[in-house]
């Protein structure tokens, strides 16, 4: 019986061989087929750095040349193997204890967390982290808070300040630290109304007023004057907001006296109140009247006067409170002088009496509201008299054509008086505009 069996057992031994060989065979080109080899590429995987205390510690920075520290790995393995992995299978390290200052460069290193990938199926490209090695140096730089937006309705930005500092510390490769030009708190203020402290990103430019990017700010240290270094490179930011207060008055105050026999008899102030933006304590002891530090000087004078000044310098001497944006601050003075028993009537041009008034024409009187009449007593004495006890009329017979004309203002005035000085009157003549007929035809 076992020599039956040992028969069957050998019997065609190398017909059985071949079929063995022939099924490998077999079982390797189906492999082939279904999980062929090939090299797949994993592209911008980071590079971490270690030991970088190697250079800091030396005083020294550094910066990555050609965007090195992004680099793509190479995977030489089965589909079956390279379909189970992504980016972050992968480490890429670069150890800054091996710089090589001949090549300026430090090696890389990579892995795979598949123990599937053997360490000859990897490949790296680039295959170094390419640095510039730099001193490192330190420098202040004054910052600045830059106001974007517009604050809520009936309020105004009143005042910004960088709660780090005026100056801030920066430190970095000396190349980069060369051409910064201006640094900056972007604060942004839309809808605000009340006072706030908040955390902005500083932002730096270089000279040619590009900000900088995001590695270039990598390489940089920014400091408060105490050498504490800023968090995530952010400043704290306090915002005022302060509010509009409208209907401000305005008050000035005259020095001196008129000639002999001269009066005061009107101060007019133009414009007669304004807007005023100012934090709460400031309008507490301001009030709703503000006296404007200049004093109207009348000295002798025999006749009306005029007075111009800026507001700006009045508002200087208060703290925390300014004119409203794009308020003017010129203030315009008139102060009315009158020879006793002499007073000022103010007459409506709506009240004038026209006379000849040319036909098609379109008149523009100035001024274009009254006209003012002085008048004094024959005795020198003076009794109250109104526009209702006056009439007054112009001749528009030489207004024919357009143009402007300076016409005399006859005045009657009740008895017992007379105007100290001529009246007249500008009238502007233009072609009065004429609406167009139209003719509607119809098919009939």
């Amino acid at each position: 019986m076992k020599h039956k069996l040992k028969y069957k057992l050998t019997n065609n031994l190398g017909l059985k061989l071949i079929s063995v060989l022939a099924a490998c065979v077999i079982w390797l080109l189906v492999m082939d087929n279904n999980d062929p080899v090939d090299t797949q590429a994993y592209k911008n995987i980071s590079v971490t750095r270690t030991n970088e205390d190697t250079i800091t510690n030396a005083n020294k920075t550094y910066s990555v040349v050609d965007d090195t520290d992004k680099v793509n790995v190479y995977v030489t393995a089965r589909r079956s193997v390279r379909s189970k992995l992504n980016i972050s299978s992968f480490t890429v390290k670069a150890d800054m204890e091996n710089y090589n200052e001949a090549l300026g460069s430090v090696p890389l290193e990579v892995s795979c967390s598949n123990p599937a990938v053997q360490q000859e199926q990897l490949r790296i490209q680039p295959s170094s982290l390419k640095i510039n090695m730099e001193d490192k140096i330190e420098q202040n730089f004054g910052i600045v808070a830059k106001t974007t937006g517009e604050t809520a309705k009936g309020t105004e930005l009143g005042r910004v300040t960088v709660l780090t500092g005026d100056t801030i510390r920066i430190a970095g490769p000396q190349s980069l630290i060369n051409i910064i030009g201006k640094v900056t708190v972007p604060v942004d203020i839309t809808g605000k109304s009340t006072d706030s402290t908040d955390s902005y990103t500083i932002r730096i430019e270089d000279k040619n007023g590009t900000i900088l990017n995001e590695s270039q700010m990598s390489n940089l240290e920014l400091k408060n004057m105490d050498g504490v270094v800023l968090k995530d490179n952010k400043a704290e930011v306090y915002t005022e907001i302060w509010n509009i207060y409208g209907d401000i008055t305005l008050d000035a105050v005259l020095t001196g006296t008129p000639a002999e026999g001269y009066n005061v008899t009107a101060i007019s102030v133009s414009p007669k109140t304004v807007n005023l933006v100012a934090s709460e304590q400031a309008m507490r002891t301001l009030g709703h009247k503000l006296q404007i530090k200049d004093k109207f000087n009348i000295q002798g004078i025999t006749e009306n006067q005029t007075f111009q000044v800026d507001l700006n310098d009045t508002l200087d001497l208060y703290n925390n409170i300014r004119l409203e944006a794009d308020m003017s601050s010129v203030v315009t003075v008139d102060v009315q002088v009158e020879e006793a028993g002499t007073r000022t009537v103010e007459y409506p041009v709506s009240e004038l009496t026209l006379k000849n008034v040319p036909a098609n024409k379109k008149l523009i009187f100035s001024p274009t509201d009254k006209i003012l009449l002085s008048i004094q007593g024959e005795q020198g004495e003076y009794k109250v008299i109104t526009e209702k006890d006056i009439s007054a009329q112009i001749d528009l017979q030489q207004c024919r054509a357009n143009g402007n004309y300076t016409l005399p203002v006859e005045v009657t005035l009740p008895e017992g008086y007379f105007l100290t000085s001529e009246v007249t009157i500008v009238v502007n003549v233009e072609d009065e505009e004429q609406e167009e007929e139209v003719e509607l035809l119809t098919e009939g």
